[in-house]
């Protein structure tokens, strides 16, 4: 059915420009081979809807986001040697949230742990309830994340604290979590996914070439120079500027009217 999906462990639906991606694996949402291979397939639906504005991606249950990959594999990884393999299975998911064609959205409810955390980094924004716990506690098993974080984290959240994070693998709460920008909004207890609605919603009254172009320039931009960035800019502009969209949003303006997107 158009505008929505259901698989074993993740479904999605879309309503007013806005896709609500949610992972279900009780209890705790452990991201088995399976769980990511199931959120890549509705990713991919969900970049072919053409009424989508905004992604949001949700854990079930209240108890976690997702405290990351299902360590009961781990076993059968070390003695196939499939190290390799799996961290390129996992980045590529990871790259297909963050180069995703439309803003994305991470509602964070409890746990939000190593390759849920990574999940979550690779997502445009992120919201957390005030009860939430965001951490990447790998070192504690001997390994180290292996998904994007090393990657992620110092670039969001800058260098020196990153490392403290990664090396101690210790977790930070929802308020500490916004105070060194790891969350962009913090939320009462049981609302992340409201709060994120409400966010999406608003981001999703623009027009969607403009959040699809816009989007598409900061991601390519921030891995370019700055000149080469302005290029990049710069010739998105010019585009639009030849777009349906910004001439409505011009004649609403100057017709004092809302823009009709």
């Amino acid at each position: 059915m158009p505008g929505q999906s259901t698989r074993r462990f993740v479904r999605w639906s879309q309503e007013d420009g806005v896709a609500t991606l949610i992972v279900e694996r009780p209890p705790l949402n452990a991201l088995s081979y399976q769980t990511k291979e199931e959120i890549g397939a509705c990713m991919e639906e969900i970049a072919a809807d053409p009424a989508v504005r905004c992604l949001i991606l949700f854990g079930a249950g209240g108890r976690a986001f997702s405290v990351g990959s299902d360590i009961k594999e781990f076993p059968e990884v070390s003695a196939h040697r499939l190290g390799h393999q799996r961290a390129v299975h996992e980045h590529t998911l990871n790259n297909r949230i963050d180069f995703f064609p439309v803003p994305t959205i991470a509602a964070i409810e409890g746990h939000c742990l190593g390759g849920g955390l990574e999940l979550a980094l690779a997502c445009d924004l992120r919201v957390a309830s005030e009860t939430a716990r965001l951490g990447l506690p790998e070192v504690k098993l001997g390994g180290f994340p292996g998904g994007g974080g090393t990657e992620r984290l110092p670039r969001l959240i800058g260098e020196a604290r990153a490392r403290e994070l990664i090396y101690t693998g210790e977790p930070v709460d929802a308020r500490e979590a916004w105070r060194i920008g790891l969350v962009n909004r913090v939320a009462p207890p049981g609302q992340a996914l409201a709060a994120a609605r409400e966010l999406a919603w608003t981001i999703a009254a623009s027009a969607g070439v403009t959040l699809r172009t816009v989007k598409s320039v900061l991601d390519r931009g921030l891995a370019m120079d700055l000149l080469e960035a302005e290029q990049v800019a710069i010739a998105a502009i010019a585009e639009v500027f030849q777009s349906e969209a910004i001439q409505e949003g011009v004649a609403a303006f100057l017709e004092k009217r809302p823009p009709r997107f």
